[in-house]
Parts: C-alpha cells; structure tokens; sequence
C-alpha cells in the first residue's frame, strides 16, 4: 500500500463518509462505463458498417487503457495529490465521454473508449486507497468490502442503464449516463480529497516499462482483432504480433533489473503467487468477456431490444453484488482454493447450458442461466485476491496487490478480444457451410423460396421482384443460423476455459500450497 495509507489520520465523521461517498459513486459510474456500451454493439455495428472483429474494440479499448491507468495511478497520487489527479482524470473521463457521443467515425469511438479506461484506471486504485487513508487498519477490510461491491455492481448494472439510454434516444448517450454521477463525485473530490504532501519525497516511474506495457497491449491486440479482416498470414497482422511478443520478451528482461519495476517479475518466481495471478487473468477474462457476450447473444440471435438485453442481465448482476461480501466472509474461514474453485465451476456450468441457448429461449430461463454464473464469479473476487497477498512476502504486498489487479484487467481485455474473433470466424465458417447446402437440390430450400414467394404474391408483390426477395429472406436466414450457431461455439469454447480455471484453483492447494 502506498505510505499515504499506512496511518490513519483524525478526520471528522462528515469529512470520513464524504469521501466514502465521493470514492464509492465515482468507482460506481466509472466501473458501470466499462459494459454500458455492450447493449449497443449491434447498432454501433450498422451504424459504422463494421464486424464482430472490429466491434469489440469498444470493450476492448476501453480495459487495455484501464489496465495502463492502473500502472500509472499511484505514481500520479504521490506526485500530485489525489485531489489534482481525480479532478484532471474526471475531466479527462468527460472529454472522452463528449467525444465518443458525438463521433463521426468508429475510430474516435474507440478513441473516446480508451481514454475513458485510462481515467478510470486511474482514478479507481486512488479512490480505495482514499478510503484507506481515512479509516483506521482495523476497518479497512470492511472498506474493501464496501468498494468490491460497487466495482461489481457498476459492470453488472451497465448493460442496464446502457439499454434505457438506447430506448429512449440512441446508442450515442450511452456515453453520457455516467456523467452526472461523476460531475458530482468531481466537484466533492476538489473539497474532501488531500492534496499532495509537500514534504513527502519524489517518486519515479518506471517510463520504459510503462512503454513496453503499452506497446505490448496495442500490438498485440491491433494484430489479433485484424487477423480476421486483413488475413492471419498477412505483413500487418505478422508485424504487429511480431511487435507484441518482443515487447513482452523485453518487459520480462526489463522488470528483472531495473530498480523499481512497475511489474516485479520476480515475484512470480514464488509458484503460488504465479498461479494466482493466471487465476487472476482468467477471472477477468471470464467477468469481463461474460459482460461483452451476454448481451450481444441476445441482440443478435433472440432479437432483443437493447432495454430487454439489458434486463435480462439486471438479476444477475444483483444476485453478484450479494454473493459479493458472503463470498468475502467464507474466504476468511476455508482456504481460498476452494470458493474459486467452486465459483469457476458453477460459471463453467452456466457457459455450458448457454451453449444450448437458440432463439426460442425463454427471457427467464437465460436470466436464470445467467444468475448461476453470477453466483459463481461473485464467489471469485475476494479469494483471488486473499490467495494471491497470502503467497507474497509481507512487504510486498502492494506490489503483489497491483500485479493481481494488472493481471485482471488484462485478462479482460484479451478475454474480449479473443471471444469476438471467435464469434466472427465461426460465424464465416457457418455461413460458407450452409450457403453451400442452398441448392435446387435441396428440397427444404426449395419449399421455403416457394412459400415466401406465395406470400409476396398474396400481399400483392409483383412478379419480378418476388425471386430477389425470396433469395434475399434466404440469406438472412442463413446468417441468422450461422451467427447462432457461432455462439453457441463460444459458450462451449469459453466453458472450456472455465474448466481449465478449476484446474489451476485446485492447483492452489497441492503441491504449492506453502508458496
């Protein structure tokens, strides 16, 4: 933890929850921003001509830079003041906000995304540890509890929020619904929050670690989101996966000498440590990526409205804020292994029943799906942590702490990614496949020309437009079933995933359970 929060200082009882306040509605709006878009991809898709590949840049974008925020927060804090860098971030976040609702071109819409993540990666880490800062040592892990809860509850609400937005004026405010919450929270924090302590010492970032970080994420990811469009063995693609994997490679070489690593690759070197923060990773993929596919499955193949989309997420995202703190009690009295183990499993369990999901779905039995799931990951999120500080040397626990929140958000981001290339391939496969079967040959096509022909003449259609109508319902149709289909593959792929998450929490316990 950084040293501002190591004592607690006398502060008022107004001045105490003031902040509660400001840091709880700030992480609230800011954590809500990162899935609100998510209801609005098929219309952000049609408004801007653009694939499943290039949609999840929103989602994508908007963790990369959060992640990258994260790295940079405390340095920010200690160098200027939590005041200061609250205020320069929400206005940052605001700027973003304006941008992205008004853009003319997809390319600012993932713009306005990214600095939206940035800021609220920055402003999230400073905003618990404002918390901290004000409560003495034996009340902090109630604090803790307080803004997992509201960290939790922003992500599972924002489909929500993000669905109203849409219904009642379009997919541009979803943008903007966060906004008066944070000019709120930014007018409170320029009263409540400290400035910085001017007799407190200067402090360095690690500037080139923090650039290789970046390079790594925007390469690596612009190289995987373009491979479906511009062709895997093509020189784009190559060079900047080529550009990726170097950065890492030199991140690694990096971290193990410089003299304070943003990232201290040595901690790994502990194996408890190493699989918590690969638990860590695949926890983010699955919170994040559930957020991003969920919605956009009943878009696109039960045609939901965004409103109903988003609804249909409301119960669990709710049931998740509960589990949340039970989640934080039972962590205290078992060993942490087992809750995420248990919690992975009953997502694998829910990934795998939404892999028989199709059209006919009923509204209930995919919220109830998706509630199981929910139960799971709200299991997921304080033995994570627990685990991952258990099996890092005391005095590394802040940076031990980091490390596990830096593992989370990329793993969100890639875990976006990754699922939406998947759709997109297999959706291509599918639809090659079954364009493929609609021949003269094929008597249930030829029977279901016949009968959407018969019913453009009994609307009165003319005769020279009813074939190209009938041909064009057809190819609609087999789009449906191919993207349908395409993510009926995904629930199982990702399943798969969930498997192999229980795997390595299981590992936890043996043969590496002293760390």
């Amino acid at each position: 933890m950084p040293a501002a929060a190591a004592q607690s200082p006398a502060v008022s009882f107004a001045q105490r929850w003031l902040v509660v306040a400001t840091s709880l509605s700030s992480s609230l709006a800011l954590a809500l921003s990162g899935t609100i878009t998510n209801v609005a991809v098929p219309d952000i898709m049609g408004a801007f001509g653009v694939g499943q590949d290039q949609a999840q840049w929103m989602a994508t974008a908007f963790f990369a830079a959060m992640t990258a925020g994260m790295l940079l927060s405390d340095w920010l804090t200690r160098t200027f003041g939590s005041r200061h860098v609250f205020v320069a971030m929400m206005l940052m976040f605001f700027a973003a906000s304006v941008a992205g609702g008004t853009a003319q071109t997809y390319l600012v819409v993932v713009l306005g995304r990214a600095a939206q993540g940035l800021a609220a990666g920055a402003i999230l880490p400073l905003t618990m540890m404002a918390m901290f800062a004000v409560f003495p040592p034996n009340r902090r892990a109630m604090v803790a509890g307080l803004f997992g809860i509201s960290f939790v509850l922003g992500p599972g609400l924002g489909p929500w929020f993000g669905g109203v937005a849409i219904d009642q004026f379009d997919w541009r405010f979803t943008f903007y619904v966060a906004l008066p919450v944070a000019f709120c929270s930014m007018m409170l924090a320029s009263v409540v929050f400290s400035t910085r302590d001017r007799d407190a010492p200067r402090t360095h970032l690690d500037w080139f670690g923090f650039l290789l970080v970046a390079t790594f994420l925007t390469a690596t990811l612009t190289g995987l989101s373009n491979g479906q469009l511009k062709g895997w063995n093509s020189n784009f693609v190559m060079l900047a996966l080529g550009m990726g994997l170097g950065s890492a490679i030199l991140f690694i070489a990096w971290e193990l000498f410089v003299d304070d690593p943003i990232f201290d690759v040595r901690l790994l070197a502990r194996p408890r440590f190493a699989i918590a923060n690969m638990v860590s990773f695949l926890f983010g993929a699955t919170l994040f990526g559930s957020f991003y596919l969920q919605p956009v499955f009943v878009q696109l193949v039960q045609n939901y409205t965004p409103l109903r989309a988003g609804l249909v997420l409301v119960p669990g995202g709710l049931i998740m804020g509960l589990v949340l703190p039970l989640a934080g009690r039972t962590s205290d009295l078992v060993p942490p292994y087992i809750p995420l183990a248990v919690g992975f499993l009953l997502f694998t369990v829910s990934l795998w029943l939404m892999g028989f999901s199709d059209p006919n779905t009923a509204f209930i039995t995919f919220a109830a799906i998706v509630g199981l799931g929910r139960i799971g990951q709200g299991m997921l999120f304080p033995p994570v942590t627990a685990v991952g500080l258990q099996s890092a040397p005391p005095e590394q626990m802040g940076t031990a702490n980091g490390m596990l929140n830096f593992t989370r958000q990329m793993g969100g981001a890639f875990g976006i990614n990754l699922l939406a290339i998947f759709i997109e391939r297999r959706t291509s496969v599918y639809s090659e496949v079954l364009a493929s079967t609609q021949t003269e040959a094929n008597s249930a096509t030829g029977g279901l020309l016949a009968s959407v022909r018969d019913m453009l003449t009994a609307a009165g259609f003319p005769d020279t437009i009813e074939g190209p109508l009938a041909t064009l319902y057809l190819g609609r149709m087999v789009a449906a079933q191919a993207t349908a289909r395409a993510f009926q593959d995904t629930f199982f792929v990702f399943a798969l995933v969930g498997l192999i998450a229980v795997v390595l929490s299981l590992a936890l316990w043996s043969p590496f359970r002293r760390g």
